[in-house]
C-alpha cells in the first residue's frame, strides 16, 4: 500500500511539476507554433505516469489503479482527476466506516466484558449462598435428629420409670401388709402377756383384746396352779413385755417409714413424669419448627439453584458473544492505527 501511495503521489507530482505546467502553458499559448513539441512532452509525462501506476497496480493487484492507468492512457487529464477524486472519496468513506467499526468494537467488547464480570460476581454470590443454605439445611437436620433421639430416650426413660414405680408400689404394698400383720400378731402376744402379768392394766383394754382375739377353740388360758403349792408369777415378765413393746414400736416406725418413702417416691415420679413430658412437648415443638425451617430453606435452595442455572447460561452466551467480537474485531483493533495512517497518507497523496 505504501508503494501504491508513493505511485499516486509521484503521479500527481509529475502532472503538476513545473516542467509539465510550462508544457501546458506553451501548449495553450503557442498551440499554433509548438503543437508537435508540446504533444511529445505531454506524451512522455503521461507515459511516465502510466508506467509508475501500472507497476504499483501490478505489484499490489489493485484493480482500481489498473483502471486508473488505463484511463491515463486513454482519457484526458480531466477524467484522470475525476477518477482520483472518486478514489479519494472512497478512501475517505472507508476511513470513516473503519473508525465507526473501531468505536463499535471497543464499545461492544467493553460492555460484554463488564457483563461477564457482573455475571461472574453473581455466580460467586450464588455459589456462596448455595453453600450457606446447604450448610444450614444439614445443621437443621442434625439438630432435628438430636431432638428426635432425645425424645426417644425420654420416652424410654418415662416407660422405665413407670415400670419401676409400679414395682416399687407393689413391693411397698407387700411390705406394709407384712409389717401390719406382724404388728397385729405382736400386739396380740403383748396383750396376752399383759393380761396375765398386768391384769390391772389390762382391765381398760379387755374389751379391745376380746374384739381382736375372741374366745376360740385352742385359745391359750392360764394353767391351774398345782394343788398343794402356792403359784408365783415369773420375775422376768416385765423385761419380756418391754422387749415385745420395743419390737412393736420398731415395726410401727418402719411402717411409717415405708409409707413416707412410698409417698416421696410417688411425688418424685410425678415430678419426673411432669418434667419429662414438658421436655418431650418442647422438643416436639422445636422439631416441628425446625422442619418448617428445613422446608423453607429447601425451597430457597431450589430457587438459588435455578438462578445459578440461568446465570451460567447467560455467562456462556456472553462468553460466546465476546469470542465472536474478538474474531470480528481483533485484527482491526490491532492494526487500526497502521491502517488509518496508511489510508490517510494515501488520501493526502
Amino acid at each position: 500500500r505504501s508503494e501504491e501511495l508513493v505511485a499516486l503521489a509521484e503521479t500527481i507530482r509529475i502532472l503538476t511539476a513545473d516542467d509539465a505546467r510550462d508544457l501546458y502553458d506553451k501548449t495553450m499559448s503557442f498551440l499554433q507554433v509548438g503543437e508537435t513539441v508540446s504533444a511529445a512532452a505531454q506524451e512522455r509525462a503521461v507515459e511516465h505516469a502510466l508506467r509508475r501506476i501500472a507497476k504499483v497496480a501490478k505489484k499490489h493487484k489493485n484493480w482500481a489503479l489498473v483502471s486508473l492507468a488505463v484511463h491515463v492512457r486513454l482519457d484526458a487529464f480531466v477524467k484522470v482527476k475525476e477518477a482520483m477524486d472518486k478514489m479519494h472519496a472512497e478512501l475517505m468513506k472507508q476511513q470513516e466506516e473503519e473508525y465507526a467499526k473501531w468505536e463499535l468494537c471497543k464499545k461492544e467488547i467493553d460492555e460484554t466484558e463488564d457483563s461477564i464480570k457482573v455475571g461472574e460476581q453473581t455466580a460467586k454470590d450464588l455459589d456462596e449462598k448455595h453453600q450457606m443454605l446447604v450448610s444450614k439445611i444439614n445443621q437443621l437436620k442434625r439438630e432435628i435428629e438430636a431432638l428426635q433421639a432425645e425424645e426417644s430416650e425420654m420416652m424410654i426413660s418415662l416407660k422405665q420409670a413407670g415400670e419401676e414405680r409400679k414395682a416399687q408400689n407393689q413391693l411397698y404394698q407387700t411390705s406394709v401388709m407384712d409389717q401390719r400383720a406382724t404388728i397385729n400378731i405382736l400386739n396380740k402376744a403383748l396383750a396376752r402377756l399383759k393380761m396375765f402379768y398386768q391384769p390391772n392394766a389390762m382391765n381398760a383394754t379387755l374389751v379391745e383384746i376380746s374384739a381382736h382375739a375372741p374366745n376360740q377353740p385352742g385359745f391359750a388360758v392360764e394353767p391351774r396352779p398345782e394343788s398343794g403349792k402356792a403359784y408365783a408369777k415369773s420375775a422376768g415378765s416385765g423385761g419380756v413385755i418391754q422387749l415385745l413393746m420395743k419390737v412393736i414400736e420398731d415395726a410401727e416406725l418402719e411402717t411409717r417409714e415405708l409409707e413416707m418413702g412410698e409417698q416421696k417416691a410417688q411425688e418424685d415420679y410425678s415430678e419426673f413424669v411432669q418434667a419429662t413430658t414438658a421436655t418431650i412437648e418442647k422438643d416436639r415443638a422445636l422439631i416441628a419448627e425446625k422442619q418448617e425451617l428445613v422446608a423453607g430453606t429447601e425451597g430457597e435452595k431450589s430457587e438459588t439453584e435455578e438462578a445459578q442455572s440461568v446465570n451460567n447460561e447467560e455467562l456462556d452466551g456472553l462468553r460466546n458473544l465476546l469470542k465472536a467480537h474478538h474474531i470480528d474485531c481483533d485484527f482491526l483493533l490491532q492494526y487500526f492505527d497502521v491502517r488509518q495512517k496508511a489510508r490517510q497518507e494515501e488520501m493526502d497523496a
